[in-house]
């Protein structure tokens, strides 16, 4: 764990909406910058999907990225933050490329979130959001034309690939569906930015915004024919509270699932407030109120003539990964906000590439905590 210093003073938070959520002050994280093979930072690969598989980070980027990191993944040692293998490129089957998103999958889809089948850890599963430079075709836009959003719908994606992770091939698709009244918006730059499984066959998707500006978190059952139809997939609001005090941006852009020490418990998910600096400790039981866990971000200067650290000016966190006691977190180097962390002129370079960032921290015990009936809280 790389924490230049903690601060757990447990508090609790009124949010204008009148709940009561348990929160912590601050932790301050030490990143490490990614790297290729040979040591050198990643060239703007706009992080926006992480997760842990078989003791090593997969990342995945957007379409904003510069042309090479696009629709690769990307093999993450994640005590060094250093590529362990060359990337991999994201192919499509040979029966999707006359399908209804074909245009779409072979050139560079806009993938957002990044997760792993827990019963078969040969498929990965991504979901696209930005597809508005791309069109269907009539009969394909009549089909898929109920989508309750954007005019392109939402895809799950089913990544194929082997243990040892050396090939990736989309395989299957799912176009989602979202509930009318859950009022999504056809806001196509506002979508889901973040895919979880739990334990007990479910999988969120965790919605940026939106009418209302708020963050929303669906789920659906996640069987195992889930990939044998091209129809859509009717995902669910899952009415979860989440930490919204007021009317500006608070968008959820990562999510991982984390289990309770208590077996009997459904478990939490992990949410990223991007623009909040926030990890969001979400109950899927409901029984306790989001935890809400502020962070400060630093990053290495290894530089004489610098502190050893820098306070980042923004972050933007978009990548979760929970596994063995540990959370690790990557950002997306925001393109217009990016420059503005330049302190330490050693770093300028790598700000200047849009490079991005690996943060890890440990779990906290007092995530778990229970409120009692009276709105205090009990350890």
């Amino acid at each position: 764990m790389h924490l230049l210093s903690t601060v757990l003073a447990g508090g609790l938070l009124l949010a204008a909406t009148g709940f009561i959520q348990a929160a912590a002050a601050e932790l301050h994280l030490a990143g490490k910058w990614l790297t290729d093979e040979t040591g050198q930072t990643l060239a703007d690969p706009q992080s926006s999907g992480l997760t842990l598989r078989h003791g090593e980070l997969v990342h995945i980027g957007d379409n904003s990225s510069a042309v090479p990191m696009r629709n690769i993944l990307l093999r993450i040692n994640p005590q060094t933050g250093q590529l362990i293998a060359p990337p991999v490129n994201i192919t499509v089957a040979s029966d999707l490329q006359n399908s209804c998103f074909a245009e779409l999958l072979t050139n560079y889809p806009d993938w957002e979130s990044l997760t792993w089948d827990r019963e078969d850890d040969t498929t990965l599963v991504s979901v696209t959001e930005d597809s508005s430079d791309f069109s269907l075709s009539p009969q394909c836009a009549k089909r898929y034309s109920n989508t309750h959003s954007t005019p392109y719908p939402t895809l799950l994606v089913k990544i194929q690939t082997d243990k040892a992770l050396s090939k990736a091939e989309i395989v299957a698709v799912r176009p989602v569906q979202f509930p009318a009244a859950a009022r999504v918006g056809n806001f196509s730059n506002d979508g889901i930015e973040g895919l979880a499984f739990d334990n007990a066959g479910n999988l969120y998707l965790a919605l940026e915004k939106n009418q209302a500006n708020a963050p929303m978190i669906f789920v659906t059952p996640y069987t195992a024919d889930f990939w044998s139809s091209a129809d859509f997939i009717a995902v669910a609001d899952s009415g979860f509270t989440l930490p919204v005090p007021d009317a500006n941006n608070h968008p959820l852009n990562g999510l991982d699932y984390m289990p309770h020490p208590a077996s009997s418990h459904p478990g939490y998910l992990i949410g990223a407030a991007r623009n909040d600096n926030q990890l969001w400790i979400i109950d899927i039981s409901q029984q306790q109120v989001p935890f809400v866990q502020t962070l400060d971000f630093y990053t290495p200067t290894n530089s004489h003539n610098c502190p050893a650290y820098e306070k980042m000016d923004n972050s933007s966190i978009e990548g979760v990964a929970v596994a063995d006691n540990q959370v690790y977190l990557v950002n997306d180097p925001w393109k217009s906000r990016y420059p503005k962390n330049i302190q330490c002129q050693a770093n300028a370079a790598n700000f200047k590439r849009f490079s991005p960032l690996l943060f890890q921290l440990s779990i906290d015990p007092r995530w778990f905590i229970q409120p009692e009936q009276n709105g205090s809280t009990q350890h």
